[in-house]
């Protein structure tokens, strides 16, 4: 099977708040288009938070795929809400 080719590619910074210590939650990595039919859309993203409270319980990586953009940060979206974070961006 072939690899697929990479389409497009761009540097995000994914920001929220925590609302019960009010501190803020930082993720940065790359969206990534692929040419593909399943899932060609890929958004990694690896843990900016330092020595916090929130570190202790957030991944320091998570990846998500769909087939819209909308569909990706959707996912992005209810994973922050589930840990009680507000999405800023």
């Amino acid at each position: 099977m072939l690899k697929p080719s990479i389409l497009y590619q761009a540097d995000q910074e994914v920001i929220g708040k925590h609302l019960r210590t009010k501190e803020w939650v930082i993720y940065s990595g790359k969206l990534t288009i692929y040419d593909r039919k399943q899932n060609p859309i890929v958004l990694k993203l690896k843990s900016e938070i330092c020595d916090t409270f929130i570190g202790e319980f957030m991944e320091d990586k998570k990846e998500f795929k769909g087939d819209p953009v909308s569909e990706v940060y959707g996912k992005m979206a209810k994973w922050y809400n589930k840990n009680g974070i507000i999405f800023q961006n």
